[in-house]
């Protein structure tokens, strides 16, 4: 019953432990966690081997169970070691190679006691004992288990030393937290330390096994309920060593007896020359923070130390420092270094006021308008141009009462979430006495830090003086254009007259000189009438204004016979003159009058490097000459009027469109028009 009773609890242990190491490797990303788990591993491999090794009465099995023991026992000590230093967060003094050479010894024990059956230095004189209830074995040690043995006792020792000298904690917590690990670790160094000194209550039974178990339970609670994993303590005089803030302690009698690194490096002093010193004289060359140490506490206050491109700008506060009675005892002074915000500080009031100037001088108007459509920020400028006295009376304007229609605000929004931004969008503004302006406004959607839309902002630009001189030009081009119409028509009839007559003429006149010079006035009559019926069709270019035109519609549209195009140009829309059917149109009857073999047109694009877009017009007909490349576009020039090419390349040059010819001579014409970035653009909806 009792040896059952004892492997019973011998495997309950490493159960125990097991669990804990589990849980070790769960929260491994805490630093503690990692050494803590590679312990509790290694003693696991106590109780498991030793109820094993209490099972079996075999000689050699037995030794066996002892090799598997030895793989982790010689490193317990300084597993301990390192866990007591990170646990303590004393990592600095294990860092690196400084943490190899721990392992030295340990490593040669378990090379030992795996070869033991070869030499004496483990142990050796091995037979069991079966005089009690339990089979044991014996064996002698040798020299090199007693070395194992006091290396590994010298490392729990100095393990728990430190984890008992180390500076108190404050806290309850943290106090609780150290006497439950100091219990767990101290209780099966004291089990075998017994049984080393040949105190065990049975011969040959180690109570190291049965130790951990109670050890792992104490680890239990204080890890589920001391947050030994969760929350370690952290060494207060190293965090105010460490920390960048600047932190020096004055006594009573007004002298310096405390001062971190930061405060060193702040006032260029030796630490052992400042401790102990007058504080007007350690703060001789700091005037300003000479004077707030010497007042009394308060709220912080702002400093500058440094000149220069040195200088440094610091919140200061100064706090009492008082015993447990309440007795002030001294002054405690921290800095904070807040240069980089009065820089930012700095840059931010000066980019305000640029910004401000800029508002303020621009003769365009700066708007905001909430999501309501409440004007919450307008620039100088807006009171002149929507004819309202100041900007107080303009600010929570409804800026629906501005809109000369009231439509075009939802057509203006729908633009905006369509888009997230708009440039140049033409819109009509009624003014306070009820006249318009003619604007453009760029606006985009304006949010706050977290992204929120909060209103719209932008530009309006005044085009009202453009807008009248442009509808004053269009109704001059009008008036001309009528003119031009009614003068062609004149014209056209008198020279129907002038054709007819000369045609009599030329059928009544004798052959001679006289009928040579009848033709040829004929001839002339002829082309000037051609030139004539030609303006008909181009009196309006330049006259309305270029707009968006998708590429497949404008060819359709120009309504083109007699050869197929095959027309590859997807929803390529170009921004050009509206008389850019008459572009396609022109190209056509080139090829239909010169192309001569011409059997197909082929009209596609392509992308170029800077950005631009090349659309091509291409023919298989003969081409053009290599001489005429650069003259087919000069004006009269070409075998009927001379101005068909002539007046493409006005046409498109209007929106900045370039137009060359670079097809091979005998094998078909090619016409490549250069679109800029800003002049085209893809469409998926109709235009």
């Amino acid at each position: 019953m009792i040896p059952a009773l004892l492997i019973g609890l011998l495997f309950l242990a490493g159960g125990v432990l097991i669990a804990l190491v589990l849980y070790c490797h769960k929260h491994r990303d805490i630093a503690v966690a990692r050494p803590l788990g590679l312990l509790l591993l290694c003693a696991a491999f106590l109780p498991f081997t030793h109820a094993l090794n209490l099972m079996t009465a075999t000689l050699w099995l037995k030794i066996l169970l002892l090799q598997i023991r030895f793989l982790a026992v010689p490193f317990l000590g300084t597993l301990q070691f390192i866990f007591i230093l990170t646990y303590l967060r004393k990592e600095e003094w294990i860092q690196g190679w400084k943490k190899a050479p721990l392992f030295i010894i340990p490593v040669v024990i378990v090379i030992l006691a795996q070869t033991t059956w070869f030499h004496p230095f483990f142990r050796y004189d091995y037979l069991v004992d079966l005089s009690g209830p339990l089979p044991i074995l014996i064996f002698t040690n040798g020299i090199g288990f007693q070395v194992h043995v006091v290396y590994s006792h010298l490392l729990l020792i100095t393990s728990l030393l430190l984890l008992i000298l180390a500076q108190p904690e404050i806290h309850d917590f943290y106090r609780r937290q150290r006497f439950l690990l100091l219990v767990a670790l101290l209780l099966p160094f004291l089990c075998d330390l017994q049984y080393q000194l040949g105190l065990t209550p049975y011969p040959g039974l180690t109570l190291t096994p049965f130790a951990l178990m109670f050890s792992g339970l104490i680890l239990v609670g204080a890890t589920l309920r001391g947050g030994l994993l969760e929350v370690a303590p952290v060494a207060r005089g190293k965090v105010v060593e460490e920390m960048s803030s600047p932190m020096m302690v004055i006594d009573t009698r007004g002298r310096m007896t405390d001062m971190n690194t930061a405060a060193v490096r702040l006032l260029g002093t030796v630490r052992d020359d400042a401790i102990g010193s007058p504080v007007d004289i350690v703060l001789a060359d700091h005037p300003s923070l000479l004077a707030l140490v010497q007042t009394t506490s308060g709220d912080p206050r702002e400093i500058v130390i440094g000149e220069g491109g040195k200088r440094q700008f610091f919140d200061v506060a100064v706090d009492d420092l008082r015993n447990g009675a309440g007795t002030i005892i001294g002054k405690l002074i921290l800095l904070q270094n807040i240069t980089e915000r009065k820089q930012i500080e700095g840059a931010l009031r000066e980019s305000e006021e640029k910004y401000r100037t800029i508002i303020e001088s621009m003769e365009d108007l700066f708007y905001r308008i909430d999501l309501d459509g409440i004007i919450t920020m307008i620039s100088p400028s807006g009171p002149a141009l929507a004819g309202y006295g100041s900007l107080e009376e303009m600010i929570g304007v409804d800026a629906l009462d501005i809109y000369a229609d009231p439509l075009e605000r939802e057509k203006f929004l729908a633009a905006l979430r369509a888009n997230g931004a708009v440039r140049g969008y033409p819109l009509d503004l009624k003014m306070k006495d009820g006249t318009l302006k003619y604007v453009t406004v760029s606006s985009h959607f304006f949010t706050d830090a977290e992204g929120s839309v909060l209103g719209v902002e932008g530009i309006i630009h005044d085009v009202t003086d453009l807008r009248l001189a442009e509808q004053a030009l269009r109704q001059a081009n009008r008036q001309l254009n009528l003119m031009s119409s009614i003068t062609r028509h004149d014209i056209l009839n008198q020279l129907t007259v002038l054709l007819g007559n000369l045609s009599f003429a030329q059928e009544e006149a004798p052959e001679g000189p006289l009928s040579t010079y009848l033709e040829k006035m004929s001839i002339a009559a002829g082309t000037i009438h051609r030139q004539i019926e030609f303006t008909r069709d181009y009196q309006d270019l330049g006259v309305q204004s270029p707009e968006w035109q998708r590429i497949s519609d404008v060819i359709r549209a120009a309504a083109i016979e007699g050869i197929p195009i095959v027309a590859e140009t997807d929803d390529l829309a170009i921004y050009a003159d509206p008389m850019l059917v008459k572009v396609f149109a022109n190209l056509m009857d080139n090829t239909l009058r010169h192309g001569e073999s011409a059997t197909r047109v082929h009209v596609w694009y392509r992308s170029e490097e800077n950005g631009d877009l090349t659309l091509v017009w291409e023919d298989d007909g003969v081409g053009v000459p290599a001489g005429e490349k650069k003259r087919i576009f000069d004006r009269g020039f070409g075998k009927n009027t001379g101005l068909g090419l002539f007046l493409i390349r006005e046409i498109l040059a209007i929106t900045g469109i370039a137009i060359v010819e670079r097809g091979e001579p005998g094998k078909g014409a090619r016409f490549e028009m250069r679109v800029p970035t800003r002049a085209f653009r893809f469409d998926t909806q109709a235009l």
